[in-house]
């Protein structure tokens, strides 16, 4: 297992490349496909050996090398999360297909449909989170393309190569589970979105958090949907009272990313959310 870790990480270090890129221009409207790599300053290309992911930053000190810029340290700490969380999910998704691998046997469909499948699914949501959550908690947006982008990558894993992600063995019934979350947890956030903004005369929730549910219902079913607002909510309520008091705000009617709380708790809820649910049912069991 732990020599395959080193390309997990690798490859999540590219990936985390990416999607810095991503937080970058996304906000920007700019292309993300036909601009190369370039210093934001001085407009000058990375060269290919200076866009090492974790690597090139920490060599360069994180400055550019033509004018002495200083990079922002998000570029290596996105590249660095990233990479980790990839190589974490590798270690506990694929044991079965690094150990047909080592023994020699070329691994199966199925064994690939039961791991890497749903390693895939792992670092899809991982990464649309890491993206999402950057964006929103300094631009206080959540661009739509990230949320579509995520919908199509959980459809596709979730639903039609891995339904038992899903608990269910069929493509039809995980399509079934797959509408279920997005119908509740989606008009769950649209009502708490009408009737505060009918409340307090003002926007209470921006659409981007209502496309974000959505988009995790691909990868979620309905109860960990719903933990997943829970989570958010209780999260969002002690993160906006410090956020409060720390700029000694005089009215409360002030604005906080809700995105990031939504992706805390729905990380939560993607990997120890069935425990978390099973605990709280069992209050209620006679």
């Amino acid at each position: 297992m732990y020599i395959f870790l080193p390309f997990a990480f690798l490859f999540g270090a590219c990936v985390g490349s990416f999607l810095n890129v991503l937080i970058i221009r996304l906000p920007a409207d700019e292309s993300i496909w036909r601009k190369n790599s370039h210093c934001t300053t001085c407009n000058n290309p990375i060269e290919f050996y200076d866009n090492i992911p974790i690597l090139s930053y920490l060599l360069l000190g994180g400055k550019c090398r033509k004018c002495g810029t200083k990079f922002s340290s998000q570029y290596f700490w996105v590249e660095l999360l990233t990479a980790i969380c990839f190589a974490i999910t590798f270690y506990f998704r694929c044991d079965l297909f690094v150990s047909s691998f080592m023994k020699g046997d070329y691994p199966s469909w199925e064994i690939v449909r039961l791991t890497i499948i749903p390693w895939l699914a792992d670092i899809s949501l991982i990464s649309v989170l890491i993206a999402m959550t950057w964006i929103d908690a300094v631009h206080m947006i959540i661009p739509l393309e990230l949320s579509i982008s995520g919908f199509l990558l959980g459809l596709v894993l979730t639903t039609v190569l891995c339904p038992e992600l899903r608990n269910v063995t069929t493509i039809p019934a995980a399509m079934v589970q797959a509408g279920k979350a997005a119908a509740l947890g989606g008009g769950l956030l649209w009502t708490v979105r009408w009737a505060g903004t009918k409340v307090f005369k003002r926007e209470a929730m921006g659409m981007g958090d209502v496309h974000l549910i959505i988009m995790l219902a691909m990868f979620l079913n309905w109860p960990a949907i719903l933990l997943t607002i829970f989570l958010s909510a209780f999260a969002g309520s002690i993160g906006g009272t410090i956020a409060k008091l720390i700029q000694r705000k005089t009215n409360w009617r002030f604005e906080i990313p809700y995105g990031p709380y939504i992706a805390a708790g729905a990380i939560v809820a993607y990997f120890a959310g069935p425990g978390i649910i099973a605990w709280y049912l069992s209050f209620y069991q006679v």
